[in-house]
């Protein structure tokens, strides 16, 4: 089922069956004007038109791979209108290795954009995100991309508190409510409603969410974790609650369009869990990551991590020692030049270290890979970006990206730090289909 809002172009899918085609406006223009203009320009050769008496070479007769090289250098939405020109191009579009070839030249070629959603609890006039093109992200798009509609059948959603849970490949998954889960292609206006899924009878409780890519079966998934909470023995008055019981976890898998329970539950000894990644960088290789505090005191810190492919759950320590890490800061897990690490603010040095795994899930090849003097310490930092570069708050309270190997900085003049930054989304362009599979 496909529901269309009134004057708008955004779908909604709640069912499986073939990725349907968007009613997109004609934007595929380019310097020569609409997508017809540019179809003249490349397909045909008006000289040769007027002198040879054979018919002229258009967009439908060149070979495939010529044409593979003009699309793969067209926007998503374009390529979704092109969709419907014939069945063989409707075809050559669809195949998936199209799909990743094109997600592929849109992320090598850093056609990036950083989505900034922030949080906001005071304004009257919230701002639900901002958009930053990585190239020159002192500039801000406006009306770059439209919020999805809420969903229909949820109570106490504002498309202005949206919560993002994670982002990959183009598609970003939000939360609405706790029952209220999306998962977003703004490159095609296409939006995902998950079904419903288990929420206990009994509480207090606390919902976790990830989302991320398993490359084994060309899946996107969905894990949730809920813990039942109680009050501290010592401190009862002290908030959040530790954790007393983690429930069955559940897996939503995009391929299939369904939740399913797990057989491994969420390791016991964890008490609660710390969600540092401000960035949207984990889930790319088929692993998702937690921060966990261990024990009723919550005074030391693990990492939880999730293989999105055999769905089974596996505990690292940290590189640093225990007494150097202040579990009030804000330390962000995430994701280096593709491999795991661990930022922390070292007080007494007055510094901030960054730590890589240099051998995925082997404790000892953890290094100390860049040490940060020119930020303060207590600085909010928000992680790396998926190009290396180091998102922080500067002491005018701008958001900076630093390159630590150009030592080069970036400064987003239009960030609004007065609603807080919830999550910063790395946008690429994307021809993903969010919808599950024909089973």
């Amino acid at each position: 089922m496909i529901q269309r809002p009134n004057g708008d172009n955004t779908f909604v899918e709640k069912g499986g069956g073939m990725p349907p085609l968007p009613l997109l406006p004609h934007e595929a223009s380019t310097k020569n004007g609409s997508l017809d203009n540019f179809h003249f320009s490349i397909g045909q050769d008006p000289k040769r038109s007027r002198d040879s008496p054979q018919c002229p070479a258009t967009l439908e007769n060149l070979p495939s791979d010529i044409l593979l090289k003009i699309f793969i250098r067209l926007l998503a939405k374009q390529l979704a209108q092109m969709r419907c020109v014939s069945k063989s191009w409707n075809a050559l579009l669809s195949q998936t290795s199209f799909i990743k070839s094109h997600l592929h030249h849109s992320i090598n070629n850093n056609d990036r954009f950083l989505l900034i959603f922030y949080y906001n609890l005071l304004s009257l006039d919230p701002i639900p995100f901002t958009i930053h093109p990585c190239r020159f992200p002192h500039h801000e798009l406006t009306n770059f991309i439209k919020l999805p509609p809420v969903i229909p059948d949820s109570e106490d959603t504002t498309t202005d508190m949206i919560s993002v849970i994670g982002s990959v490949h183009g598609l970003i998954c939000s939360r609405y409510s706790d029952n209220g889960i999306q998962i977003w292609n703004p490159s095609l206006s296409a939006v995902l409603t998950l079904p419903p899924h288990y929420i206990p009878s009994r509480g207090p409780y606390e919902i976790f969410f990830q989302f991320g890519f398993d490359p084994k079966t060309d899946d996107y998934k969905v894990v949730k974790v809920i813990g039942l909470t109680a009050p501290h023995i010592r401190q009862p008055d002290l908030l959040p609650y530790p954790v007393k019981e983690w429930l069955q976890v559940e897996v939503y898998s995009m391929r299939k369009g369904s939740w399913r329970f797990i057989t491994q539950k969420f390791p016991l000894r964890v008490t609660e869990i710390f969600l540092p990644e401000n960035v949207c960088v984990d889930g790319h290789d088929g692993h998702l990551h937690w921060l966990g505090y261990i024990g009723e005191e919550g005074d030391r810190l693990m990492i939880v991590a999730f293989d999105l492919g055999s769905e089974t759950f596996s505990e690292m320590t940290l590189p640093v020692p225990d007494a150097v890490i202040d579990c009030n800061g804000c330390y962000p897990l995430g994701v280096l030049a593709g491999k795991l690490c661990f930022i922390t603010w070292v007080a007494d040095d007055d510094v901030c270290e960054v730590w890589v795994m240099e051998e995925y899930g082997v404790a000892e090849s953890w290094v100390k890979r860049h040490v940060f003097l020119q930020f303060s310490y207590g600085a909010p930092s928000f992680g790396f970006t998926s190009h290396s570069e180091f998102v922080i708050e500067d002491d005018d309270r701008c958001l900076v990206l630093y390159d630590p190997i150009a030592d080069r900085e970036k400064v987003l003049e239009k960030y609004c730090p007065k609603f807080g930054t919830n999550k910063i989304v790395e946008y690429v362009d994307s021809l993903v289909w969010v919808t599950p599979s024909v089973r």
